[in-house]
């Protein structure tokens, strides 16, 4: 119940907030590709900003019986700077607030908040649950700052340069990306659009309008961990193409990709294979191939389907870990065999839904991702989510082992 009146109370304060406020809809976006300089800004027009301040109340349970509630006040702020002799620098970080049941009985939780695959120290555990708090620790909420953008960005029509903590995004597809060798994502994270980023330096050269090289490095701190690839991508016949090679941690990587449509339906795919660097071991190749669809009237339908070929052919027992943790492109999923489906649908210009399903065969899971989202006001939305997992458990039968329910409050500036 405490719980409970402190989320209606939450709730009414942010509510109030926006009540009163002025500002434009804003959407927040992670913009990787750029090929034109920036354009030249007038008096005043050096500085931007924008964010948003969300928070979200999650129900997660395997029965009715033992309801665990966990709380997030999320706040987002993103400047950039631009450069009167060319360039921008950019900064986007993430505040989080949290607590609730996980907060207070899982041992180490303030630590995994910040937790990070870079070298820049970023990330700053201000108040903790446990002992690693910058100003107070052993309390019952975290409270944490990340930040997940800090790069110098400098282009013009032939030639781009980014260094800093980024987002290098190579990835084709919507869901599962093999080509993404430098920030796979967790598809069930829903609440981190930005997605992680990379303390890397990036090139991009464009010999002409229809065709790109990119090549980077992301540090690690360890050589073993580092990664480096080169891209080529253009055009031709109305698809792009892309190959890709270089090092995957302790692996070879070659990749290849495609965008293009087969009359009106979208058609998508990628691939890589990585070779550990002793060719008597197995590879793995990871690939991915989507095809999706839109109707005038507001349906969208999408299908892509995942081969892992190291990926597992029985039943497994998941963990919480194993669910929360971020893969990479070597590893989308466990299983070898995996199918995602989803058809959204804009009922109104205020209110949208979703439904995805992810089936892997060899260990008969299946998750089922239902959503919907009021636009409350011109920079105010509700999201209602669900995440149902079913599982055939070794030596038990096809169940349901867990489940999630979301509720959240999104405001933009």
């Amino acid at each position: 119940m405490k719980f409970t009146r402190l989320s209606i109370f939450l709730f009414l304060l942010i509510w109030a907030s926006v009540s009163d406020a002025q500002t434009d809809s804003t959407t927040v976006s992670d913009t990787t590709e750029t090929k034109l300089p920036e354009p030249k800004k007038e008096k005043f027009e050096w500085f931007e900003f924008k964010g948003y301040l969300k928070f979200m109340q999650t129900l997660s349970f395997a029965d009715l019986k033992n309801i665990n509630v966990d709380n997030l006040i999320h706040n987002r702020l993103n400047f950039k700077f631009y450069i009167p002799k060319g360039g921008n620098f950019t900064l986007q970080l993430r505040n989080r607030i949290q607590f609730g049941g996980s907060v207070n009985f899982v041992p180490g939780y303030g630590e995994a908040t910040v937790q990070y695959d870079g070298i820049a120290p970023f990330e700053f555990l201000w108040i903790s649950n446990d002992s690693k708090g910058i100003i107070l620790d052993s309390v019952a909420f975290v409270f944490s700052t990340v930040i997940d953008r800090l790069y110098y960005d400098y282009s013009n029509d032939k030639f781009q340069i980014r260094l800093g903590r980024q987002r290098v995004n190579w990835g084709i597809n919507t869901t599962w990306n093999p080509n993404d060798i430098f920030n796979s994502y967790n598809i069930y994270d829903f609440d981190y659009e930005e997605r992680q980023g990379a303390d890397a330096v990036r090139l991009k050269f464009f010999p002409n309008y229809m065709s790109s090289f990119d090549l980077a490095y992301k540090f690690t701190g360890r050589w073993a961990d580092d990664v480096f690839a080169l891209k080529y991508l253009f055009n031709k016949a109305s698809y792009d193409f892309q190959f890709l090679a270089g090092k995957f941690k302790q692996d070879v990587a070659m990749g290849f990709g495609w965008a293009g449509s087969i009359k009106t339906v979208g058609f998508k795919g990628e691939m890589t294979y990585f070779q550990p660097y002793q060719f008597d071991t197995l590879g793995n190749l990871s690939a991915s191939v989507s095809l999706d669809y839109s109707w005038a009237k507001g349906v969208y339908l999408m299908g892509t389907y995942l081969f892992n070929s190291t990926g597992s052919n029985h039943p497994i027992n998941p963990t919480l870990a194993q669910v929360q943790t971020i893969p990479n492109a070597k590893y989308l999923m466990p299983a070898k065999h995996n199918l995602m489906a989803m058809v959204s649908y804009q009922f109104s210009p205020i209110f949208f839904g979703a439904l995805s399903t992810i089936y892997s065969f060899e260990i008969n899971s299946f998750i089922l991702f239902p959503s919907l989202t009021f636009s409350l006001k011109q920079n105010l939305d509700l999201d209602l989510i669900a995440q149902i997992y079913f599982q055939e458990l070794p030596g038990d039968k096809f169940k349901n082992i867990g489940n999630g329910i979301f509720w959240r409050l999104k405001w933009s500036f």
